[in-house]
């Protein structure tokens, strides 16, 4: 009596085929969702925000509001920036304030309103700062108004006119989506000299990994306090 050897129905190997190839691309199609993203990041919005920096940081407005402001707090001390810088907080902390609602009432800070609307999402917030670290101007309402200590400056101002700083991943101003900050030197077209930052909140959802690559790294303490930390 001899052995005999099942032999599988085609139908039932066509359908195996079917199920491997249907797995392969849902796999597929999974990454590239995943991925997509970050590339349209990288090749569009990242060239966008680049230029979005090069435009702001020629812009008229924001440099009068830098020379203006340098030019009026050069006589105030650290005291009276601490003083500001408590006021400050607690107007955030209650959501409203005649400091902060003074600045926000700014040219300055108006304008940038407009900017970061026709950024059509790419950016939701921003901070002008001044040589000293003190907010210059705001579109929307900020914690502090000394930046001084923050990477956003420390990371910036005192390297050079080229250097910048991209922040960790944090929740945007109004913890609607995530963000990374991003900052670079002003300088006045009519000396070239330093005369204060610009930092923006820029949309994860945006630019993607790639676009929000931290930069320099800050550690564990920088980053629970959003100070430099002097160790």
């Amino acid at each position: 009596m001899s052995d005999t050897v099942a032999i599988e129905p085609s139908s039932s190997r066509r359908l195996r085929r079917l199920l491997v190839i249907a797995l392969i691309g849902t796999v597929v199609g999974l990454a590239g969702a995943l991925i997509l993203p970050h590339v349209v990041g990288a090749l569009w919005y990242k060239p966008r925000l680049e230029r979005l920096f090069a435009q702001m940081r020629r812009d008229p407005v924001l440099i009068e509001a830098l020379r203006q402001q340098n030019l009026a707090l050069a006589g105030k001390d650290q005291a009276w920036v601490a003083a500001q810088d408590r006021v400050w907080n607690e107007e955030r902390r209650t959501g409203d304030g005649p400091l902060q609602r003074a600045v926000l009432d700014l040219p300055a800070s108006r304008h940038l309103r407009d900017l970061i609307a026709e950024s059509k999402g790419l950016v939701t917030h921003a901070l002008l700062i001044d040589e000293k670290g003190r907010v210059a101007a705001e579109p929307f309402p900020s914690f502090n108004f000394e930046q001084f200590d923050k990477p956003k400056f420390q990371d910036t101002f005192p390297h050079g006119v080229d250097a910048r700083h991209v922040s960790w991943l944090q929740l945007s101003w109004d913890g609607t989506h995530p963000v990374c900050w991003q900052a670079r030197v002003m300088l006045d077209p009519a000396t070239s000299a330093p005369i204060g930052v610009l930092a923006l909140e820029v949309n994860y959802l945006k630019v993607g990994y790639f676009g929000c690559i931290e930069a320099p790294a800050h550690t564990a303490k920088e980053k629970a306090t959003n100070r430099v930390s002097s160790e």
